[in-house]
């Protein structure tokens, strides 16, 4: 494999842990501008042979593409609580309303 590729798997994980970053600080658009550039990164990249050095590469990117799932799953599963509560706390404002109209 030549260096340019090795490079280009380099950038490939800088751009996953800049993600990690973006997504531990909940910043979901910026995960979302850095995946496009990651994939546009990775279709460009041509395929050959794979040393040690890359495939341990991937291997990080891979890993680090699970956490970076956990953190989606977790923001995704809190955005759900938020949602299913807000009914519940719609009609409790709608109470307190109500009951400080008639004060």
């Amino acid at each position: 494999m030549n260096e340019a590729a090795r490079i280009d798997l380099q950038r490939v994980l800088q751009l996953t842990i800049d993600m990690l970053d973006a997504a531990a600080g909940s910043n979901w658009d910026r995960v979302g501008q850095l995946d496009a550039v990651r994939h546009r990164q990775l279709h460009k990249r041509e395929a050959g042979p794979l040393t040690e050095d890359d495939r341990q590469i991937i291997a990080t990117i891979v890993k680090h593409n699970q956490t970076l799932k956990a953190h989606a799953d977790a923001a995704r599963s809190a955005l759900k609580q938020q949602m299913d509560r807000q009914p519940y706390n719609r009609r409790a404002l709608q109470t307190y309303i109500r009951s400080s109209s008639t004060r």
